[in-house]
């Protein structure tokens, strides 16, 4: 009788463990492959834990990319997720708290005529990404729902790229709360959140562009005439060569 209660025992814990193993793979795809087509770009997740009993989730290396820029549109370093784990598996997944603890933006722009001022006038990774919150991305297959309660933003990055002009500066922004956000009847539409950070993102590139906070020299682009900044680029690049040869 011992050896038989001591195998169920084991067999039990052996299933309980592949349960998990699998599970965790399965819920992650699931979640890449929901994102993905929800915001019309490709996500992956490094890694995901997820305890059933306690209710807990922990997801590491998350990188959303872009589609005309290269590198990431952003990345996650660690999130902590609390949740209701037997609403996985129904139709609202209820989501207690997300804490983000790490939070990494690119904000790719070009130039496309003169004038800085008129953002209509710059071509970024963001544009197409607001857009698709507008339009929907024409991919979303999932008939899923979820509601976050409180989500927790701290550690955050804005890195503002440039580079035909080699600008690469960061910023850092102020911790972001957000509750009650998801795709249910009673939330705050998320993709409206997300609307909302991109237009103080956009805003606060702007104003550090133009207040001259950035590492470069304004007065090269404020023109924005490519002839002219080239021609710029060259004679700095002659004036170090003469200081090396003097």
């Amino acid at each position: 009788m011992k050896k038989i209660i001591l195998f169920l025992l084991t067999l039990v814990i052996i299933l309980y463990g592949l349960s998990e193993f699998v599970g965790d793979r399965l819920i992650k795809q699931m979640v890449e492959r929901n994102i993905s087509n929800s915001l019309d770009r490709d996500t992956e997740i490094g890694d995901l834990k997820i305890n059933y009993l306690k209710g807990e989730a922990i997801a590491k290396d998350i990188r959303l990319n872009n589609k005309k820029f290269s590198e990431e549109l952003l990345s996650i370093k660690n999130a902590y997720i609390k949740l209701d784990t037997v609403s996985i598996f129904s139709n609202v997944i209820k989501i207690d708290k997300v804490d983000i603890d790490g939070l990494n933006l690119n904000y790719f722009f070009k130039l496309k005529i003169k004038g800085l001022n008129d953002y209509k006038n710059i071509d970024d990774n963001v544009k197409s990404l607001d857009k698709t919150m507008i339009e929907g991305s024409g991919k979303s297959s999932s008939s899923k729902y979820f509601n976050i309660s409180h989500l927790n933003i701290k550690k955050i990055n804005l890195t503002v790229n440039n580079p035909d002009l080699k600008i690469k500066d960061q910023i850092f922004l102020k911790d972001m709360k957000f509750n009650n956000i998801g795709n249910t009847k009673n939330s705050n539409d998320y993709k409206k959140v997300i609307r909302d950070v991109i237009k103080e993102i956009v805003k606060i590139v702007k104003n550090n562009v133009l207040s001259g906070k950035l590492s470069i020299n304004y007065e090269m682009i404020k023109d924005l005439n490519k002839d002219k900044i080239k021609k710029k680029i060259k004679d700095k690049l002659k004036n170090k060569l003469k200081n090396l040869i003097n």
